[in-house]
């Protein structure tokens, strides 16, 4: 005969907990959602009854997460008090850094950018990548209204990748400094912020989903455009940075006809010849045009005349080469061409992007420009140590629904 079970006496003494816990990570999700709502809306979107309803707002209050921001008067009955997730539960900071700089970015817990800050670097040869992020995050703060152990991460987007074995920068010889084995776990130590690092283009990618031409999309690939070039590629609503960081890293990706420099030897490769900052500028000296960033030789094209119709149509030709590749071998549904060259060029670009894109790929992989205003690698890093900070304080989102049950 077969005594109690241990272990089923334990679930069972949780299963009121996980209904708790259940129940206050849908109600917090939804409020992050929908905004601000009263205790009968939240009702009516979660099906769950107004003692559990009451008692979950009751609980989330106690903790700081949800705060009272005013009510609705002029019902049949008592005033009812408006519920949302409070911003100042928690902090988190977004950091891009450039070959010139960095600018760092502090957001709410529910996603406002409060404030930024600029910390120009006149020679990165010189610079400390510990004291820059040190800057970056101290001028944030200075003046601002949480102390810092309200900030509950720190995301730092660079150019190139971190190997996962070694902690070593790759891939962005032009920010030097940065190559440092363990500098991550080292600025962690130094700033007092839990930090994790993102390559730009990733992060870009991220907030092109979050809140740009890709919102609502589960499967797409960013395509960044500028002096450097880059991919950032989500399937199934995840991004994918490969087995060793290196996922996205287009610029070496091979062209006919291009002798591409030598990797091992710190080349860029021949997607990047060919459509990056340098093969920019010598479109630009072909066709006759003075500008130095790749934006501005793209934006003085459009009003070049016929010389600038050509250095356009032979840009989108190059960029069509990596388009095709991408939607040949994953076929996303959608294809966002991102970042300054893509942005300057417009509508202009894009219609020739697709249209020799037709000619490559017989995959009809939809086109867009990206439509993020501002700095898209910020908003990523930002986006991304926002989900983290969310996961932590709030649970998993993708939860299957709340439970109505005596849990409360």
């Amino acid at each position: 005969m077969s005594g109690p079970d241990p272990a089923g006496d334990r679930r069972g003494a949780d299963s009121p907990r996980l209904l708790r816990e259940i129940n206050d990570q849908v109600v917090l999700h939804l409020l992050l959602e929908h905004g601000p709502s009263t205790r009968g809306r939240i009702g009516e979107l979660t099906g769950l009854s107004k003692p559990t309803v009451s008692s979950l707002l009751a609980r989330l209050e106690g903790k700081g997460l949800v705060t009272t921001t005013g009510v609705v008067a002029g019902g049949p009955g008592p005033n009812a008090r408006i519920y949302a997730v409070d911003p100042g539960a928690a902090y988190v900071i977004g950091v891009h850094i450039e070959q010139e700089g960095a600018v760092a970015g502090l957001a709410t817990l529910t996603g406002e950018l409060i404030a930024t800050h600029q910390v120009p670097v006149a020679a990165r040869r010189e610079s400390s990548p510990v004291g820059e992020i040190e800057l970056a995050v101290g001028g944030l703060l200075d003046g601002a209204a949480p102390d810092r152990s309200r900030v509950r991460r720190l995301v730092v987007a660079t150019p190139g990748v971190i190997d996962p074995v070694t902690g070593h920068l790759r891939h962005a010889r032009h920010i030097r400094g940065w190559e440092a084995p363990g500098l991550i776990d080292t600025i962690t130590d130094a700033v007092g912020i839990p930090v994790a690092h993102g390559n730009d283009v990733n992060l870009a990618a991220v907030a092109e989903g979050a809140h740009g031409a890709a919102k609502g999309c589960e499967d797409y690939a960013l395509l960044w455009l500028d002096r450097g070039v880059g991919l950032g590629l989500v399937l199934d609503g995840v991004l994918r940075t490969g087995a060793h960081g290196g996922a996205g890293e287009i610029g070496y990706l091979g062209v006919p006809g291009i002798e591409p420099p030598r990797a091992d030897r710190g080349g860029t490769g021949a997607f990047q010849s060919l459509v990056g900052g340098q093969g920019l500028r010598a479109l630009a000296r072909r066709f006759g045009l003075r500008a130095g960033e790749p934006a501005a030789i793209v934006t003085a094209a459009l009003t070049a005349g016929p010389a600038g119709d050509e250095l356009l149509t032979e840009l989108a030709a190059g960029i069509a080469v990596g388009a095709a590749a991408v939607t040949t071998l994953l076929d996303p549904s959608l294809l966002v061409l991102g970042g300054p060259v893509a942005v300057a060029g417009g509508e202009a670009l894009r219609e020739r992007v697709v249209e020799r894109l037709g000619q490559l790929s017989f995959v009809r992989t939809r086109v867009a420009t990206s439509t993020l205003s501002g700095d898209g690698v910020l908003q990523g890093a930002v986006e991304t140590a926002l989900r983290s900070v969310r996961s932590e304080l709030f649970g998993p989102v993708g939860l299957s629904g709340p439970v109505n049950g005596r849990a409360g």
